[in-house]
């Protein structure tokens, strides 16, 4: 039987793992438990792209969706200020405290949502989309690839509903107190063009994040590769200095082929339907490339019509 562990253990275990007082935590919806198509196939694409990697012989693929990482699709991910402060802080100062009373007014304030009644009379199922939500120049190569890979990153690209975007932004306002300040606006914004420039920046000061409202592009990360092997990855990877040496070109050829075999087998699947339901909603610890790392859930929302509202459940961390 698996046991679930106190909320109190589990915010020492994200104290050990919260470096730079940076608590990124991630309100995602969570691919089904249950064997269902969507859950299966975003395996697959990971199994492929480790697989291709360690055939590559650079085993540079970091993202394990079978055992540390959370298949899931991102709400609403930022920095969050519930570290204990500065004054109350003891021991080795790169390690973030976290404050107790802070993550459980933070977990309240989810609390207050109504998930079940953001949603009533949307459809919430979940499926995939030859839609990219980056643009490219020449869209031509890009009409039947259901899945997306921009710089280090591979996305299986998820069609952006009513239903997911009512979620994304049904957070945002309960949350807005406990964003980190001053905000920091990600590098990536100032290459965009204008106005999409200019828009970014301006979500990412009000709400924390650029990821939200017009920028929300709902995606299932299944990989990250970064030839590089830059700050965090080179802390862990230090000793395969071959990695650095890999042509970024070279990493994303053997990701297209992954990917590319990947698609060829989905494709089949979609004339009877490739597709699962949100089911709930869920905060987690953000981890490199976007995943969410598994065992970190500090508390999980059931959503439906047959269901107990948020306040209700049972306000506990879950194992998955």
């Amino acid at each position: 039987m698996m046991m679930r562990p106190s909320l109190a253990a589990l915010l020492l275990h994200l104290t050990i793992i919260a470096i730079s007082h940076a608590i990124y935590l991630d309100i995602h919806v969570p691919l089904p438990n249950d064997d269902d198509c969507l859950m299966t196939q975003t395996l697959r694409a990971n199994e492929l792209l480790r697989s291709y990697s360690s055939n590559q012989n650079y085993d540079s693929e970091q993202v394990d969706l079978f055992s540390r990482h959370v298949p899931h699709i991102t709400l609403f991910l930022a920095d969050f200020d519930l570290e204990l402060d500065d004054g109350n802080a003891e021991g080795d100062e790169s390690l973030s405290q976290l404050n107790v009373t802070k993550v459980n007014s933070f977990l309240a304030a989810i609390s207050t949502i109504n998930f079940t009644q953001v949603i009533q009379g949307l459809d919430c199922t979940l499926s995939l989309s030859t839609q990219s939500f980056i643009e490219h120049n020449d869209d031509s190569n890009n009409n039947d690839k259901f899945y997306t890979i921009n710089g280090a990153f591979t996305m299986l690209n998820v069609q952006n509903t009513p239903c997911l975007k009512a979620l994304s932004s049904a957070i945002l306002d309960p949350v807005e107190s406990f964003v980190k300040r001053p905000i920091i606006v990600p590098s990536w914004a100032a290459s965009l063009p204008e106005p999409e420039r200019s828009a970014a920046i301006y979500r990412s000061r009000k709400y924390g994040s650029p990821n939200v409202k017009e920028g929300f592009s709902p995606h299932l990360t299944v990989g990250f590769d970064d030839p590089s092997r830059g700050s965090a990855a080179g802390a862990t990877y230090h000793h395969h200095s071959s990695h650095a040496d890999m042509n970024s070109e070279t990493s994303m050829q053997w990701r297209e082929d992954a990917m590319e075999q990947w698609n060829e087998g989905f494709a089949l699947l979609m004339n009877d339907g490739c597709s699962s339901e949100v089911k709930g909603i869920a905060v987690g610890r953000n981890s490199i490339g976007g995943t969410v790392l598994a065992n970190s859930r500090m508390r999980y929302w059931k959503v439906g019509n047959d269901l107990f509202l948020p306040h209700e459940h049972e306000a506990q961390a879950v194992i998955i």
